[in-house]
């Protein structure tokens, strides 16, 4: 299945066109307003990008920002504006927002920038080796460069971690 994208927007119209014109691209939406509900969403569903509407919240969505990033930090959040209120969008991306959309929305870019968020969120989510492992990986390597096998010694400190494919959420059982 595709990302996961929460939708915050009060506009039930346009969180349906949203929906609709989302779920072409097999990715799964969910809605929702209300602070518990947005905090059960991000219990329940794995989620990736949240699409946060700056118009009908005002000052309460960049409360909503600094909670989400404290509860999920991976996850990207795109602000959705109108012109008239930039400064809150310039606030938003000063909390941690990955980008900010202003009405009338552009749904070509947004769809660009919504991959483009989950790129992040996994790049973000990727595992580095523990310290231990990084310190076993240079004495083996240690040992092969001392044996006279310096270009298996150099493939071994340049080689990707061995769970780099690995993320935070699959580690920890999510």
């Amino acid at each position: 299945m595709g990302a996961s994208i929460l939708i915050i927007e009060g506009d039930n119209l346009l969180q349906q066109h949203l929906a609709r014109h989302f779920e072409i691209k097999n990715w799964r939406m969910f809605n929702a307003m209300k602070t518990k509900d947005i905090k059960r969403m991000f219990k329940k569903h794995g989620i990736d990008v949240v699409l946060l509407s700056l118009n009908d919240l005002k000052k309460e969505g960049l409360v909503l920002i600094r909670m989400i990033k404290k509860m999920r930090p991976p996850v990207q959040i795109i602000t959705v504006n109108s012109p008239d209120q930039i400064s809150l969008s310039i606030e938003g991306m000063k909390l941690g927002a990955f980008d900010d959309f202003l009405m009338p929305l552009d749904l070509d870019s947004l769809i660009l920038r919504i991959r483009d968020a989950c790129q992040a969120k996994k790049n973000i989510e990727i595992i580095k080796p523990s310290l231990l492992q990084r310190c076993q990986d240079l004495m083996v390597a240690a040992s092969f460069a001392e044996a006279g096998d310096t270009e298996t010694a150099r493939e071994l400190l340049v080689k990707a971690p061995k769970n780099a494919s690995q993320t935070a959420g699959q580690k920890k059982g999510d």
